[in-house]
């Protein structure tokens, strides 16, 4: 006895997907590859390409996970008229990139309280918006009294008072201390002291200055002066 052939049974074919980096042309090899959540296709070759077989028409939804990659979730559909191979385009992974600093205690939060301690100059976000956006180094020299020192393409870094006798060749160099946003970026591995004519007072939400005694935190590189500096969000 023949069975009635169901109308609205499907038809399967073989289903070829290739995987690539997004905006690139670069072929992703070595994706694990699911169907439907169940369906273990395998990897992907050389060219990015993975072969489903029997994979009955209609919409389907593929999972892959490729090592550099984001994970990749989206939907398909096969077909007698889709074109094979179907592409589909996968995120590189997001790099986390390296901090530009060496992490310290401080925190925004405790910015009233040491100012409580009276050991350095303190700015609120009130006075950097009256500052009307000047660079960090002009304002430092005239609302602190800092000093800066020229660098070799002339920059602007903040020095110690100690700093007219270098440049004058009689010691070395001393330039103060900068932690941004707590990071210590200067002294930091080979990093430069940072160019104070290129941080503007409408950037920050807040600024500390110490010219002689500094944070518990800071006092094993606060010879030559610490400034912290706390970036608006």
């Amino acid at each position: 006895m023949l069975l009635a052939h169901d109308a609205h049974a499907q038809d399967a074919r073989t289903v070829v997907l290739r995987f690539r980096k997004a905006g690139d042309t670069v072929a992703i090899r070595n994706a694990q590859i699911t169907i439907d959540h169940t369906i273990d296709a395998g990897v992907t070759d050389s060219a990015g390409i993975v072969r489903i077989p029997d994979l009955e028409d209609g919409g389907h939804i593929v999972e892959a996970v490729a090592g550099g990659y984001q994970a990749f979730f989206d939907k398909f559909t096969s077909g007698p008229c889709v074109p094979m191979p179907i592409d589909l385009e996968i995120l590189a992974g997001s790099v986390t990139a390296k901090p530009k600093g060496e992490p310290t205690e401080l925190r925004v939060a405790g910015f009233a309280r040491r100012r409580a301690l009276g050991q350095g100059k303190f700015f609120t976000l009130a006075q950097l918006k009256a500052a009307d956006g000047r660079p960090l180094a002009n304002f430092l020299k005239v609302d602190a009294g800092a000093i800066m020192a020229t660098g070799p393409n002339g920059e602007s870094f903040l020095a110690s008072r100690a700093q007219r006798e270098a440049e004058k060749g009689a010691t070395a160099p001393c330039y103060a201390a900068v932690v941004k946003d707590g990071l210590r970026i200067y002294p930091f591995e080979r990093a430069a002291p940072p160019d104070l004519d290129k941080i503007f007072t409408d950037d920050l939400m807040s600024i500390e200055f110490y010219a002689a005694a500094a944070p518990v935190a800071l006092r094993d590189v606060a010879k030559c002066g610490v400034l912290v500096l706390w970036n608006r969000s």
